[in-house]
């Protein structure tokens, strides 16, 4: 008996131990509903908001989900427990008051000319870390397109918010060069892996990158960022920063979402017109590869999945429906705006739309196109961007055969 312990020992010990990298990978091969949510318990276990005496716990991955969410049959509190959240407030640094605005108790940019209008305090950035794991999940990874480390050595993420993604890819793929951009300095500014680094622009300004600077460029979730009219010099820019034979990835989710009850419609309605007064593209997500056809990319692929938002879609759609809260409290200010609500009526509308996520199953799409830069005799080779035959490399085409989009939430 001894003896066959001494050898087995023996065995274990000549077997390698997985590197970090290799553990990471082996992760994200794996990734499940349970890993999802102990990311975001950890996430919640940083929160410093208080939390309602009066919330339950739904019952869900190993016996918990990594929030407070309400039951079925009272979403709402769950709303006034987000939405009743202490903000972020300014940390009394010089020139804190001309970068950020406040607007009904939420944090903005301050950016002159900028047409975003979700705030960028404490609240969203949590909100976005969620979103963040939840899309990821759906899609399986964190990149629809083949990502290999071995090639793409220089990353840019355009919009990366707090950086959820950017300091996820670095962590894995610690040889690789990832640079975040947005308008507002929300990342980490201490501890980050040290292949990332993060830099204050306003991309409808034009990226400060040289030509062919990135193998592969990221970019998710600006539909509330970008006019209609500077998308295609948005699309441009990357193109010109992505070196040839590079990648370029565009994530978008539209402002409808789908099977809807007749109080999410309506607000739906006013928020698309709203978006509509500013000069902002609400269907830009089902027209991602025909951007990147328009701008000279070959190979292009496009994708999307449905994912359900409430309690009905098990355990993503709970996450989603989380997302959606703290959504609903981040365009609260906005709404209230464009029509002309209190917080009373407000956080009434909100109660039947939690209501109605469950008894429509309301859900969204989330649509993906990559490309790839041709290389300069390949360009010449190929057909003007506007020829249909740019599109016979297409894996799958968005051809309006879902259901029609009807606002993420």
């Amino acid at each position: 008996m001894g003896t066959n312990q001494s050898s087995m020992q023996a065995r274990l010990q000549k077997k390698p131990r997985m590197t970090q990298q290799e553990l990471q990978r082996q992760y994200q091969r794996n990734l499940s509903e349970q890993q999802l949510a102990e990311h975001l318990n950890a996430r919640k276990a940083l929160e410093n908001s208080a939390r309602s005496q009066d919330f339950k716990q739904i019952p869900g991955i190993n016996g918990y989900t990594p929030s407070f969410i309400a039951s079925t049959a009272n979403n709402e509190s769950f709303y006034h427990q987000r939405s009743g959240t202490t903000h972020s407030v300014s940390n009394g640094s010089k020139g804190d008051g001309q970068n950020f605005r406040w607007i009904d108790g939420r944090r903005h940019h301050n950016t002159e000319g900028a047409v975003y209008v979700l705030p960028n305090d404490i609240d969203e950035m949590d909100r976005l870390h969620l979103q963040h794991y939840v899309i990821r999940h759906v899609f399986n990874g964190n990149t629809r397109a083949k990502f290999d480390g071995k090639i793409h050595k220089d990353v840019l993420d355009v919009g990366c918010g707090p950086g959820t993604w950017i300091l996820e890819m670095s962590t894995e793929h610690t040889e690789t060069n990832f640079t975040g951009i947005d308008i507002s300095p929300v990342w980490p500014t201490e501890i980050r892996p040290r292949n990332c680094r993060f830099q204050v622009v306003n991309a409808i300004q034009g990226l400060p990158f040289e030509d062919n600077t990135f193998d592969f460029v990221y970019q998710r979730f600006m539909i509330l960022a970008y006019p209609a009219k500077d998308w295609p010099f948005i699309i441009q820019e990357l193109v010109r920063v992505t070196k040839p034979g590079g990648i370029i990835e565009l994530t978008e989710v539209p402002i409808q979402s789908n099977a809807n009850g007749p109080e999410l419609s309506k607000i739906l309605d006013v928020l698309e017109q709203g978006c509509i007064a500013k000069g902002l593209d609400t269907k830009v997500a089902r027209k991602l590869d025909v951007l990147l056809r328009d701008a000279g990319l070959v190979d292009i692929n496009a994708s999307h999945t449905s994912i359900p938002i409430g309690a009905w879609g098990t355990k993503v759609g709970q996450l989603m429906r989380e997302n959606s809260a703290g959504l609903w409290s981040s365009l609260k200010g906005w709404i209230k705006e464009l029509t002309g609500m209190n917080d009373a009526q407000y956080d009434v509308m909100i109660k039947k739309i939690f209501v109605e996520y469950e008894m429509h199953k309301c859900y969204v799409n989330c649509y993906c196109a990559w490309g790839v830069k041709p290389h300069p005799v390949e360009h010449s080779a190929t057909p003007s961007p506007a020829s249909p035959s740019r599109l016979g490399s297409t894996i799958s085409q968005l051809d309006g055969s879902t259901p029609m989009d009807a606002a993420v939430v």
